[in-house]
């Protein structure tokens, strides 16, 4: 199998994501991601710290696909990759809903993805604005 750049696997991991494809995801992540792959959200936030082993990533993020839009990033879109080494980062843009609201605010973020020997180590997500997501909603 062709080695595929680092820019495309990050783009394709949101397209799957994005398009709510559980199946797509978990592809991803088995060719995709290191055995040992972490991700790491900025610990102040509700769903804050570090996510690692790359079974229990696919069992978080198809199951945050299965989920639809109940809560957590909704209308989640790629922005832009920059770079094509080991280090790519996903310019991304969202809408955060809370559980049990039904409003939303709009976010963005930068999420670094590390790579060695053509896996994904590492996703360390910076939040444009973290304290909108811990503030409840009101629709």
């Amino acid at each position: 199998m062709a080695q595929r750049p680092n820019a495309q696997i990050v783009a394709d991991f949101y397209a799957a994501l994005s398009g709510g494809d559980p199946d797509a995801i978990a592809g991803s992540i088995d060719a995709h991601f290191a055995e040992e792959a972490a991700i790491e959200w900025p610990p102040s936030l509700p769903h804050g710290g570090r996510v690692a082993g790359s079974r229990r990533l696919r069992g978080l993020f198809t199951g945050i696909a299965k989920a639809g839009n109940q809560a957590g990033a909704t209308n989640l879109t790629l922005v832009q990759t920059i770079g094509e080494g080991d280090h790519v980062v996903a310019w991304i843009t969202f809408d955060w809903k809370n559980p049990g609201s039904d409003g939303t605010v709009p976010n963005a973020a930068l999420e670094v993805w590390s790579f060695a020997d053509g896996l994904v180590q590492e996703i360390r997500a910076f939040y444009w604005d973290a304290a909108a997501i811990t503030q409840p909603q009101h629709a």
